[in-house]
């Protein structure tokens, strides 16, 4: 399996359709007012933490999968940073509201809610999927971490608002945990565990079977929320705000270039490379809303951001990856 231009093209324009029912629905008023909230959280405690749980349990575990495992998390620590000092001291404003949904926009991408579904999508069929789909759910863990702490701190500029809490009880950091706890020690899928044919073998592979089902939601479900959000917003300020724009080209543009100047040269797997400028280059993160309402900031500045960037990363996403796979000669 080749991925190029046109594959990954079709692959944003495929979870693009899967946002039309949400839109269409929302616009004939169909779904509750809080709908949005409820499969929100549904799609980020519930299926996004079995689809990173179940990212272990395609793969069998090996020395060289576990030192990628660390580049991995390693260079998405060292992205994030080098974002974080850009837009710290590039992004100033006299509207510091909208300049906080900026600097945390830029920096923290939707790396779950869109990066897994996109990653599963491409890689269908393919016999990099499994292991692209464990190094997506290093750099989420990375994303938490940091999340919760620097984020927090770029939204508010207040460090009594850090919580590692947030962090040590994230049903997400609980799944990548215990994923990776059964992946280091037992080497191998859950479901092979057990001896053919006897109970406990067919048990744990419905068990799985059930955890995949769940995990795999993930991705209509997120579009759906994308679609449903996308009909709630004014479009005329959702394209008129200029500031908007210096937040997209940061995440969707910078960001990408960062990645690719960093991981290009280093002797590492392709499948490490795919890895990390997928996840890095997804739009802004939901919470940037999400946070700015929570802490007092502007909520519907932090909408804009989130889908804006959304929807020009159709265009984003594909170029950049042209100019990672031909410019830079990443191919897989």
């Amino acid at each position: 399996m080749t991925i190029d231009f046109s594959n990954v093209l079709l692959t944003v324009l495929s979870l693009v359709v899967l946002a039309v029912p949400g839109f269409l629905m929302a616009k004939l008023k169909m779904f509750p007012e809080n709908a949005s909230s409820v499969l929100s959280t549904v799609v980020l405690y519930c299926c996004q933490t079995f689809i990173v749980f179940m990212s272990f349990q395609n793969y069998e575990f090996s020395a060289e999968i576990g030192l990628n495992m660390l580049w991995v998390g390693l260079l998405a620590f060292l992205v994030h940073f080098i974002m974080i000092a850009i837009v710290s001291i590039f992004v100033k404003g006299k509207n510091e509201a909208k300049a906080r949904c900026v600097r945390y926009g830029s920096v923290f991408g939707n790396c779950g809610y869109i990066g897994i579904p996109l990653i599963k999508m491409l890689f269908e069929g393919s016999s990099y999927q499994g292991e692209v789909l464990i190094y997506t759910a290093i750099v989420i863990t990375v994303w938490n971490i940091l999340n919760w702490t620097v984020g927090v701190y770029l939204i508010t500029k207040d460090k009594s608002q850090i919580s590692p809490k947030k962090i040590i009880f994230n049903p997400v950091i609980i799944a990548v945990l215990l994923g990776l706890i059964c992946f280091v020690t037992i080497q191998k899928p859950i479901a092979d565990v057990a001896t053919q044919g006897t109970f406990i073998d067919n048990m744990l592979e419905k068990l799985m079977t059930s955890c995949n089902y769940l995990g795999d939601a993930v991705t209509p479900l997120s579009m759906v929320v994308v679609g449903m959000r996308l009909a709630n917003v004014n479009l005329k300020q959702l394209f008129m705000d200029k500031y908007a724009y210096l937040q997209v080209i940061l995440k969707l543009v910078v960001m990408s270039l960062v990645c690719m100047l960093i991981v290009a040269f280093l002797p590492l797997a392709v499948t490490v490379k795919y890895g990390l400028f997928f996840t890095l280059s997804m739009p802004a993160a939901t919470s940037t809303a999400l946070f700015a309402v929570k802490f007092g900031g502007d909520g519907d500045f932090g909408s804009v951001c989130v889908l804006l960037s959304t929807i020009l990363s159709i265009i984003t996403i594909p170029l950049m990856f042209l100019l990672f796979s031909q410019g830079f000669g990443i191919v897989i």
